[in-house]
């Protein structure tokens, strides 16, 4: 196997993790609830504060990134997720377990952007997007592992339990990164990047933000990943157990289906760039989509388990178009700023999610009188809300370029 596909085994595997650490509490969060007595602006709250320090360690992740390179920058934030699970399984009610997620949030900060960069440099420009799409469809396996089989776990040997094995597993990570990954096929390459002065580095952000293509990316990673890590992560849980009486158990058989849909939709996706010459509308395709599916939800109630389980694996495998988000970024952005450039837009991505998580809690919790739990009704206007914002990110993106495989920068 030559160094670059060794590379992307180990990056998958980290991105498991991570993906496992945001997606967890869709599962465990009725025990969390039950056990800690939290209510559901709290569940919001310790959610979506892994997605706000994620979202705010992308700044110096990307500045990591473009100054030190992805190796280290990589190790050093698995070990901080190691210090959060940690944390997280011996947490003792809602300011410990929201801290344990704060830090579980700067350690899941590169294992994503980290592996698009070294993609960037160690995969032909054109391959960009079908090698996104599978590190974030294995990945997905981390949100599999959050689902059914978490359920069982957590029921067998508890939700403590659980996030003991995934330090382990972090554990493991750290090692194989030390000695797989390589920043660059040309060492000196590396070096250049590092004899960059940090105020260069810095302004470089801006360089990022005032791309005209900027405005149009961030508003759709804000709104697409979140919309979908808020269904999958954590209301759709609640929602099949409130609303249609499923146990842990069979929540997570739904959920499970809604995290191998969107590890099909990465795969899928991924290619088809390079079949239609086209990115742009590549996203308006599966987003539209899942504004579809989410207006059906919303508008009929009533609906069948059967049923909300296939609409909600059809909202996952359409929420792979989202790889192109990334793919498009990278055509847009200079390879000097390919890690400040990826990051600045993650943190729409991480940010969007911790918003629209908090800010449904908040909503959920205020539809739902103190002493009861919520009705399909609050869920329908929940789900509502996002597919209003979902909607409106898309039309304002559809109005920006597009980005063609053949303009990839070399």
């Amino acid at each position: 196997m030559s160094i670059a596909y060794r590379i992307l085994v180990c990056c998958c595997l980290s991105y498991i993790i991570s993906q496992f650490y945001r997606s967890a509490n869709a599962v465990i969060g009725p025990d969390l609830m039950r056990e800690l007595h939290l209510t559901p602006d709290d569940l919001g709250i310790l959610t979506g504060a892994f997605f706000i320090t994620f979202a705010v360690s992308q700044f110096p992740v990307g500045i990591a990134l473009d100054r030190w390179g992805p190796r280290r920058t990589i190790i050093a934030t698995l070990v901080i997720a190691f210090i959060g699970a940690v944390w997280f399984a011996n947490g003792d009610g809602l300011l410990e377990l929201t801290l344990a997620r704060i830090v579980l949030g700067i350690g899941c900060g590169a294992l994503l952007t980290g592996p698009l960069v070294l993609f960037g440099r160690w995969f032909a420009p054109e391959k960009f997007a079908t090698i996104s799409g599978i590190l974030i469809a294995v990945g997905n396996l981390g949100v599999i592992a959050s689902t059914a089989p978490l359920a069982w776990f957590s029921q067998t040997y508890g939700w403590r339990a659980a996030f003991y094995v995934s330090a382990a597993f972090t554990v493991l990570l750290i090692v194989l990164s030390w000695f797989v990954l390589r920043d660059d096929p040309a060492p000196a390459k590396s070096k250049t990047r590092q004899g960059e002065s940090l105020a260069d580095t810095i302004r470089g952000i801006g360089d990022v933000v005032r791309n005209p293509s900027f405005p149009y990316l961030f508003v759709i990673i804000f709104t697409a990943y979140a919309t979908f890590i808020s269904l999958l992560g954590l209301w759709s849980g609640p929602y099949l157990h409130d609303v249609h009486g499923l146990d842990t158990t069979a929540r997570g058989e739904v959920l499970i289906f809604m995290a191998v849909g969107a590890a099909i939709g990465y795969f899928l996706w991924g290619p088809l760039d390079r079949v239609f010459n086209t990115r742009k509308w590549l996203i308006g395709v599966g987003v539209g989509i899942q504004v579809i599916c989410l207006g059906i939800i919303v508008l009929i109630s009533g609906l069948s388990v059967l049923t909300v389980g296939i609409i909600l694996t059809v909202t996952a495998v359409m929420n792979g178009s989202t790889v192109m988000i990334f793919a498009h970024a990278r055509s847009v952005f200079p390879p000097e700023l390919a890690g400040r450039g990826i990051t600045t837009l993650n943190i729409g991505t991480m940010g969007g999610a911790a918003f629209q998580q908090i800010l449904t809690g908040y909503l959920m919790a205020w539809l739902t009188p103190i002493g009861t739990q919520p009705t399909e009704m609050a869920y329908r206007i929940v789900f509502g809300l996002q597919a209003l914002l979902l909607a409106s990110a898309l039309a304002f993106y559809l109005r920006g370029p597009d980005a063609k495989p053949g303009m990839m920068r070399q």
